[in-house]
């Protein structure tokens, strides 16, 4: 699987954004997981606790679904996460890590 990774704030909190393509369920998976898990809370989102992803095993074969759901927690990540995934998708592409930063480049 491919993971495209972000770093930035929610809510005044440390987060990791990672989203990426699965190469064997050919799907997109998208998680946020908490940098300071002062509270217990790892997640702040998860796809596989995503109620409107269970028939799917949390999986999403557009990456507009986690567009939307990233927009409605409010957090912003560069395109370039999304269109690098894509191409992972096309490529057929696994076992890719890349670190995404605010301007769009990446490495």
């Amino acid at each position: 699987m491919s993971q495209h990774v972000f770093v930035t704030t929610f809510q005044g909190r440390p987060v990791t954004v990672v989203l990426g393509h699965d190469r064997p369920l050919h799907a997109f998976f998208c998680f946020v997981e908490r940098s300071d898990d002062d509270d217990g809370e790892e997640f702040v989102y998860c796809n596989l606790d995503d109620p409107k992803l269970a028939g799917t095993m949390g999986m999403s074969k557009s990456l507009k679904y986690f567009e939307k759901r990233l927009a409605d927690l409010g957090i912003a990540v560069p395109a370039s996460m999304f269109d690098q995934s894509e191409k992972d998708r096309l490529g057929n592409v696994g076992n890719r890590f890349v670190r995404h930063a605010a301007d769009g480049t990446f490495a």
